[in-house]
């Protein structure tokens, strides 16, 4: 079985967990499957319970030689047990994601485009722009929602650690990429369904795998 990996990086809520969702339900979960550089967050129950949280937007937040472990076992058509991070404590929990290997393997996250190690690992690179303003509130309802934040929380971590991580690691990762998919002219819904992701992700389903210079002259905007 050939088995594609397909990069989707961006900054913070700018729809990357969407659009992954989105292709891998249109191809059928027998075609493809999702890995999250989230679930790669360094545990943290060491740490002295008075020391300040560590910036979690930085790359040194993660575990990178893990992430890439398991992204060359599932290329090479070997299943892996992933680990699941808890936001609320910090740490890495006792459960485990067990993922088969698919034709189809989406990596999506904000930082992975910046790791040099990674980069070769990738068939295509994609990059999804998004303004600051809904990144900040597509932020705030989901960390207040799924992760226990307060607002004032939120804005703090936003100012002082999201958007200089933002421009100084993940801005700049998008020159590594073969497409930039932005969300300036219309919706997200609207790259979903009619953006490049899935007719490439289909094309490689049939065997036909598209040189990176037939996607696009290296900027697609939708």
């Amino acid at each position: 079985m050939d088995i594609h990996i397909i990069a989707i990086a961006g900054g913070s809520c700018s729809g990357k967990t969407r659009l992954a969702r989105y292709t891998c339900e249109a191809l059928g979960a027998k075609n493809c499957t999702v890995l999250r550089q989230d679930n790669y967050y360094l545990d943290l129950g060491g740490a002295d319970p008075g020391q300040s949280l560590p910036n979690f937007d930085h790359p040194e937040a993660f575990d990178w030689q893990l992430f890439l472990t398991h992204l060359q076992q599932l290329k090479s058509g070997q299943a892996v047990d992933i680990p699941t991070y808890d936001f609320t404590t910090h740490r890495r929990t006792a459960i485990t994601k067990h993922v088969e290997p698919k034709p189809i393997l989406l990596i999506e996250g904000i930082l992975i485009l910046s790791q040099k190690s990674l980069l070769p690992i990738f068939d295509y690179k994609f990059f999804v722009s998004c303004n600051h303003d809904t990144r900040f509130d597509r932020r705030v309802r989901r960390d207040v929602a799924e992760r226990g934040r307060t607002l004032s929380c939120i804005q703090t971590q936003f100012r002082d650690q999201v958007m200089p991580m933002h421009e100084k690691f993940v801005e700049p990762s998008k020159h590594n990429a073969d497409i930039i998919v932005t969300q300036d002219q219309c919706g997200l819904e609207t790259i979903m369904q009619d953006g490049p992701l899935v007719s490439l992700c289909k094309n490689l389903l049939m065997n036909k795998a598209l040189p990176k210079d037939l996607l696009g002259e290296d900027i697609l905007s939708y």
